[in-house]
């Protein structure tokens, strides 16, 4: 994938996100290019990324936000959900916070064990990003 074949991507997933959220956080490491580009489009001012380590076959939140969440609208975004757990456990750990979470990646494979909230299409193999 070329940087504008990923720009016109962008603007596509922006133009089915019919949410107004105050926060984007990116999950670092895939969701950090495109939680950036989406600010821009979105118009969205507060950004921040959340790592989400893999463990064995378990997830761990690596970093803490310290802001109040409690009664923010939080767009969380990855760039391609393979099976979806990061997105899972991140969705959790920042509504036990109080956030309202809406979820958001380019591309989902059929594998994933979650369906976010706005996506492009579902495809069969993984995507080599500009940045990769």
């Amino acid at each position: 994938m070329t940087w504008t074949v990923f720009k016109k991507e962008i603007l596509k997933l922006s133009h089915q996100i019919n949410f107004e959220p105050d926060i984007l956080i990116g999950i670092t490491r895939g969701g950090l290019v495109p939680t950036r580009l989406l600010s821009s489009t979105l118009k969205v001012k507060d950004v921040y990324c959340l790592t989400v380590n893999k463990i064995g076959q378990k997830r761990k939140i690596q970093t803490e936000i310290k802001i109040n969440f409690n009664n923010k609208k939080v767009l969380l975004i990855e760039d391609i959900l393979e099976t979806g757990k990061s997105l899972i456990d991140a969705k959790k750990y920042l509504e036990t916070k109080g956030a309202n979470v809406k979820t958001a990646c380019l591309y989902l494979m059929p594998e994933s064990e979650i369906k976010p909230d706005f996506y492009l299409k579902t495809i069969n193999k993984l995507v080599t990003f500009p940045w990769e």
